[in-house]
Formats: structure tokens, C-alpha cells, sequence
């Protein structure tokens, strides 16, 4: 099999069919569209060049990436972090880092870098809703 060979072209460079292929990826990864079908319904794209290109066709993803630092002090008690992660992934933050120190008096604190390119919600809001989660003493920017 030959080497294969990438360019990176502008968007408003490439015909409309690339873009809609991306876009249904996009569908589907998200969660948007439950399916094949259902993703290129939403894209207006027909199912040959769906298939024709999706493993070639890929949006790039920026090196210029912005990540925040969140402080959390959370209860040691099973679940109380995956109910924190997965919050952030639903609101389409990527956790990049964690550390957390072992726990006393039965608090945690943790340290989270994440990477907010694809937030669909502002930070600000993201971090009151956390507040409000069970086992969540306190969560801020740093």
C-alpha cells in the first residue's frame, strides 16, 4: 500500500461534500445523530459519498487549544469525581490533567486542567452547575 500524503486546506477552499462529511462525523460522535442514516439526513449528504469519504476526510484540530485550571475540594465518597468528569465531558470540556491529594477529614482536593475549545456552555455557568452537584464542596478557576 502507498504512503499516504495529507494537505491542510481552508475550509471555504474545499467543495461542499468534505464539509458535510465532517459534519456528520461530527453528528455522530456527539451523540447527535444516533446513526449512519440519521447523521447524513441531519447533513443533507447522500450515503455513497459518506462512505466514499469518511476515513479521508478529517477536520484538523487546532494547536492553539485554551485549557483552565479548576480547583475542586470534593467528599471522599465513591462516585462523587465520575459524577464531576462526566459533567465536564457532557458540557464538552476534555480533561487533560488530574491530580488529586489523598483525602483528610474526609475531603479530596483535586486539580483539573481541561481543555475548553469545544465548551458548549460558558465557564462561568459550567462551574455553578457543578457547584450543585452532590459531593461538591467547592469548585473554582485558578
Amino acid at each position: 500500500m502507498a504512503k499516504r500524503e495529507f494537505y491542510v486546506v481552508a475550509a471555504d477552499a474545499l467543495p461542499e461534500v468534505f464539509k458535510k462529511v465532517v459534519e456528520a462525523k461530527e453528528q455522530i460522535d456527539s451523540g447527535a445523530a444516533k446513526n449512519i442514516s440519521a447523521a447524513i439526513k441531519m447533513c443533507d449528504l447522500s450515503r455513497s459519498a459518506f462512505y466514499k469519504y469518511k476515513d479521508s476526510v478529517f477536520k484538523a484540530k487546532s494547536n492553539n487549544s485554551e485549557n483552565i485550571e479548576l480547583q475542586a475540594i470534593l467528599v471522599d465518597k465513591a462516585g462523587v469525581f465520575s459524577t464531576l468528569s462526566n459533567m465536564l465531558f457532557k458540557s464538552g470540556a476534555n480533561i487533560v490533567t488530574v491530580n488529586q491529594a489523598a483525602p483528610k477529614n474526609g475531603l479530596a482536593s483535586v486539580s483539573l486542567v481541561i481543555d475548553i475549545d469545544s465548551l458548549k456552555t460558558p465557564i462561568d455557568q459550567l462551574i455553578k452547575s457543578v457547584e450543585k452537584l452532590d459531593g461538591i464542596i467547592s469548585i473554582k478557576s485558578i
